[in-house]
């Protein structure tokens, strides 16, 4: 299971609204001269945190700190449909369309046309699906 910790932002009938810890910029450990992830958070600046509700089975405050999970199972499957078949399909839209069309650029430009698709396609089907497998679970109260 996935950890990461998060603050109680809102709390009614046990239901919390919680804001995901930030990640602090590498630095603290061995390799943090050499590491590029350094690097990037700099370039990156902080963004905003992610907050969303979730079910819990205690009582909370606003500023409590708590433990949240995902399975490594949901996180793999988010994963894969974020990445995986949208790859999927870019590649298998190459290979296909090749075979059947000789210039390179309508190739590319049906290969882009297919995976926005994808993700529009995508888009619509997740916001009609229940996404309670993708929202993590609390674990326990820090």
């Amino acid at each position: 299971m996935m950890v990461e910790y998060a603050t109680v932002v809102n709390y009614s009938k046990g239901i919390a609204t919680v804001v995901c810890d930030p990640k602090v910029g590498c630095g603290s450990c061995v390799s943090s001269g050499a590491c590029g992830t350094r690097t990037l958070s700099a370039l990156a600046g902080e963004k905003s945190a992610l907050e969303f509700e979730l079910k819990v089975s205690e009582t909370l405050s606003i500023g409590d700190k708590i433990e949240i999970g995902l399975t490594e199972r949901n996180l793999l499957l988010g994963v894969f449909g974020m990445y995986g078949i949208p790859l999927i399909v870019f590649i298998g839209s190459a290979l296909l369309f090749s075979q059947w069309i000789d210039n390179e650029l309508v190739v590319a430009l049906i290969m882009f046309m297919s995976t926005a698709g994808l993700f529009a396609g995508m888009k619509k089907v997740l916001q009609k699906k229940s996404m309670g497998q993708f929202i993590p679970v609390f674990l326990r109260k820090i």
